[in-house]
């Protein structure tokens, strides 16, 4: 690494006629900004680090739900507008009718039964995979309804429902229950007018693949479009908008980077609704069922963080209360100090209330992005991966994926066809 930055450093202010002092600058500026994230980076882990107390009483630790519900509650206007432990009020809501977990069979794919050898990296063999087309899918017909929501909207064949709704609440606890604390419901965060890229794309397929949810809710001001987005929405009708505007301010404390506020957002969806948090590029890789047992579950990126990617909690866990917390009391515009570094503290401080599961969620770690992009990793221990998708520079859809021989196409074809091996050409 310092041999790369002093190349740069080199490249920069070498002398020549088409360099300009402009051009000079806007390289300097880039290295400091480059150098600032390492010196963060490095500096983490210190004695500053101010991780919240969980309060106390003579039988133990307690839940600080209720304290939190009333002090500590979530910006306007998107606070719950009753105690999210009244039961009773939760059953006397009429909502609409629960749904049934779609069918995944469709007129041009099927979700094969896994074949992939997991002990097996050569890639020698090859396979003769379905063919696969975003095009061309019948439409699977909603078997849910949110008629009774009185805020509950219905267009573009999904329904929108404002963040914090008891309505949505009440459908949740109704209809998404079963016997473990971390209902199996699948939140995004999505911002601004893009299309559904590739990998944004495959994150929702192994959602449905792997998980099936009750429901996959998209939180944010608007919904994706485009090919893959019109794919989804057909192929798996059990989706959900809910409305809500990126927060600019939290605790008010003004939020530094765009990162925070999906950070931000995400630890809410899970104090309100519990269930299983994903990144647009994080993708699952085998079924998470037997971590929806603990109250909450995170996985380390490196050791010295806790990766947001992947977060499974029960509703209102008192984990999320004291990650929560830190952004009132203690926020800071580092990168990626609240979102990475104080789960990490928690886990250290608390262990009885997180299930860590190693290094499962993410790796390998954007250290070794390279080992997603260029060669065949092995991930047969994975839950998931962060498939780093910004960096990824390529050409890449269903078809690319078929004979392409690195982690990305292995993953891909895991997901798609229920075999990691090459596609026959």
């Amino acid at each position: 690494m310092k041999r790369q930055i002093g190349r740069i450093i080199a490249v920069i202010f070498q002398r020549g006629k088409r360099r300009s002092r402009l051009t000079k600058l806007i390289g300097i500026i880039i290295v400091l900004q480059v150098l600032q994230f390492f010196w963060t980076v490095l500096h983490v882990n210190k004695n500053d680090l101010k991780i919240p107390t969980l309060k106390k009483n003579v039988a133990g630790y307690i839940n600080v739900g209720k304290v939190f519900d009333r002090n500590v509650t979530l910006e306007q206007p998107y606070r719950i507008k009753f105690d999210l432990k009244d039961k009773r009020v939760l059953r006397d809501l009429k909502y609409g009718t629960c749904a049934e977990v779609p069918s995944l069979n469709t007129t041009n794919l099927s979700f094969l039964p896994h074949t992939s050898s997991l002990s097996d990296w050569t890639f020698t063999r090859t396979q003769k995979c379905p063919e696969f087309s975003t095009k061309k899918i019948r439409q699977h017909q909603k078997t849910f309804t949110l008629s009774n929501c009185v805020n509950a909207t219905n267009s573009s064949s999904i329904y929108s429902v404002n963040f914090g709704d008891p309505c949505l609440l009440a459908y949740i606890e109704s209809c998404c229950r079963d016997n473990l604390p971390v209902p199996n419901i699948v939140h995004y965060v999505w911002f601004g007018t893009k299309k559904l890229g590739y990998f944004n794309f495959l994150s929702l397929m192994s959602s449905i693949r792997f998980q099936r949810p009750c429901l996959i809710l998209i939180h944010g001001p608007t919904l994706p479009h485009g090919e893959y987005w019109d794919f989804i929405y057909k192929f798996y009708p059990n989706i959900l908008h809910v409305y809500r505007e990126s927060p600019t301010v939290v605790f008010n404390n003004t939020l530094r980077f765009k990162e925070h506020a999906s950070d931000v957002m995400r630890i809410e969806a899970l104090i309100n609704y519990g269930g299983i948090y994903l990144d647009f590029d994080e993708v699952i890789l085998r079924p998470l069922d037997t971590l929806r047992q603990y109250n909450h579950t995170q996985g380390h990126e490196l050791s010295f963080t806790m990766g947001s990617q992947l977060v499974m909690s029960r509703k209102n866990a008192t984990f999320l209360q004291l990650w929560y917390q830190s952004y009132r009391d203690n926020y800071r515009k580092i990168w990626a100090y609240n979102a990475l570094w104080v789960p990490n503290g928690l886990a250290k401080k608390y262990p009885k209330l997180i299930h860590v599961e190693g290094y499962n969620f993410t790796r390998p770690s954007w250290k070794n992005a390279k080992d997603i992009f260029d060669n065949n990793y092995d991930w047969s221990t994975n839950y998931g991966m962060h498939m780093y998708a910004r960096w990824y520079k390529r050409p890449i859809d269903v078809k690319i994926i078929r004979t392409l021989n690195t982690t990305v196409g292995s993953v891909s074809r895991h997901i798609l066809f229920g075999n990691k091996e090459l596609c026959l050409s």
